[in-house]
């Protein structure tokens, strides 16, 4: 995480295609760039200055206001980032999105053999393809634009030209604290020493309570923010450096650990690796910002040993999502998250997400399902999933809306042949896996008491039918004690001690699904059978 090093960010990065693609000119670059502007914010712009970026892209600068990354060739898609307002300078943009730049640059020269008709459509519709739907973005959560040297790093350790600059790691936490205005103060303390400036140590119990609005607005050259940054750094054991500041790219849980035991923020902060992540990255990353949560976004390039921490805090309602790279608002806009997941190029980079940085008196924190992975044909009225809100059963004072996603095409929601009953997930139709594959739902719950409502979005994917053996999985918590097995739907099952008798059995409904505890379990091989029709699987377990 040094000042001069970092790693690769949110690339756009669109997967190359054919080298039957061609170059982009600059005309065609303004014309991009224009139309693009136009299709976000509705009003028409003009070309102030255009820099080419080697063959890789342009950067048009459009008056008023305004700016457009468009790549160089169309072969990738043509909006790299962009941003409505402001300018942006190449000799001035931060190091980290200057590192993921010249990735961008290597992954243009690379040319597949994928097809190329899709990317010269989008070049086509380059200014058609955002929507401006009510409801569908999500304004920039971070109202502030610090950045790691003077006058933020006032409280760092060193003097001089040895003065520690913040470090992106402190920045991205409090620039995402600074959307909740919380906590009032910190608690605990850290006692330590970072390499170069001897022993550090603080007792956040004896340091005055934040003023927040003295943070927010940066008064007195930015004291009170200088303060809470200086705290955040404090509290992850900060690596401090004149040229670098920042924690092992391999222990993010020092930033969770932080927000928990000296921020006050609850067990819904939490870390997440895309590698690891079994879900919608894209989706995953969006819940936050419409629950009004910021999220700190970390990027590591192991080859070059190096990382960096950012905000991903805004979402413009088709694909770009809202970057504050925590360098005092430069470079700051809108990039494309969705080929993260598919960008192995240049780079074996490590992604990971802290989620959860909501203060935790907020009503309404989390909408969560039980799964959302289900079989084909299953009758109208099954039950799919469990509904849960703040990781609990919903209350009878809660009521829910569940629609397909906005088409600004047709002004109008898809079909989301799904209802929501008693607390649980039921379909409203058969499903089948090739006419349905993965549907996209929104669910909104409000509380009628006090009118808070949340929208949350899942991916739920109708699969061919499986075998038992291949839909069945079991975990153990070793902790509770408990085992939890799931499988497909109409299973009955029946859990026998390692003498035959029969500890429990029945049929597992309405979820598929069955929980229960090693004390229930006689000592030896107890065997756990499953039947669906003609299918039979049978588990051993031993205590």
């Amino acid at each position: 995480m040094t000042k001069r090093i970092l790693s690769i960010l949110l690339l756009t990065a669109a997967t190359v295609v054919s080298v039957w693609a061609g170059p982009v000119d600059r005309q065609r670059a303004e014309a991009a760039a224009v139309a693009h502007i136009k299709g976000v914010t509705g009003k028409s712009r003009t070309v102030k200055q255009v820099q080419a970026v080697g063959d890789a892209f342009y950067v048009v600068n459009l008056a008023p206001q305004g700016w457009v990354m468009v790549s160089a060739d169309d072969k990738v898609d043509p909006v790299i980032g962009y941003s409505a307002t402001g300018a942006l300078s190449m000799s001035a943009i931060p190091d980290n999105m200057a590192y993921m730049l010249d990735s961008y640059k290597k992954l243009v020269k690379l040319g597949t053999d994928e097809e190329l008709s899709p990317r010269i459509r989008q070049w086509e519709s380059v200014g058609k393809v955002l929507s401006r739907a009510s409801g569908s973005a999500v304004e920039p959560l971070i109202k502030v634009k610090w950045n790691q040297p003077a006058p933020f790093n006032k409280y760092c350790p060193g003097e001089g030209d040895n003065k520690a600059i913040v470090g992106c790691v402190a920045v991205a936490m409090s620039q995402a604290m600074s959307v909740q205005a919380y906590p009032s103060r910190p608690t605990g303390s850290v006692k330590y020493t970072p390499v170069g400036y001897g022993q550090l140590s603080i007792n956040f119990d004896e340091e005055r309570a934040y003023n927040w609005d003295d943070i927010l607005s940066g008064a007195n050259t930015y004291d009170e923010a200088a303060r809470l940054m200086w705290h955040a750094g404090m509290s992850v054991r900060m690596g401090y450096g004149p040229d670098g500041s920042g924690i092992p790219s391999n222990e993010v849980n020092r930033i969770t650990n932080a927000l928990r035991d000296n921020f006050g923020y609850g067990d819904e902060v939490a870390y997440v690796w895309k590698d690891a992540y079994q879900g919608d990255w894209e989706r995953l990353v969006l819940n936050e910002l419409n629950a009004g949560r910021a999220v700190i976004y970390n990027a590591v390039d192991t080859k070059l040993s190096a990382g960096h921490s950012f905000n991903v805090d805004g979402y413009d309602g088709n694909s770009g999502y809202h970057v504050n790279w925590g360098w005092g608002g430069n470079g700051d806009g809108y990039f494309r998250l969705d080929n993260l997941r598919d960008s192995p190029y240049y780079f074996d980079d490590y992604h990971v997400i802290v989620i959860g940085i909501g203060a935790p008196d907020r009503l309404l924190r989390s909408i969560g399902l039980s799964g959302t992975v289900i079989e084909e044909g299953l009758p109208a009225g099954s039950t799919v999933a469990t509904v849960t809100v703040n990781g609990e059963a919903p209350t009878s004072g809660m009521t829910f809306e569940l629609r397909g996603l906005y088409n600004a095409g047709t002004d109008s929601y898809a079909e989301a042949p799904f209802v929501i009953e008693n607390g649980m997930l039921k379909t409203t139709r058969t499903l089948s896996c090739s006419a349905d594959g993965v549907i996209a739902v929104d669910i909104t719950v409000t509380d009628n008491a006090s009118g808070e409502s949340l929208t949350q979005g899942f991916s739920i994917e109708v699969q061919p039918w499986r075998s038992i053996a291949e839909a069945t999985s079991m975990s153990f918590n070793r902790t509770t004690g408990e085992f939890l097995l799931k499988t497909k739907h109409n299973v009955s099952y029946t859990l026998k001690s390692p003498t035959g008798t029969v500890i429990a059995s029945g049929a597992l409904d309405p979820l598929p699904q069955l929980q229960f505890n090693r004390s229930q379990l006689a000592d030896g091989v107890n065997v756990l059978e499953l039947r669906c029709s003609t299918e039979v699987k049978t588990i051993k377990i031993t205590k």
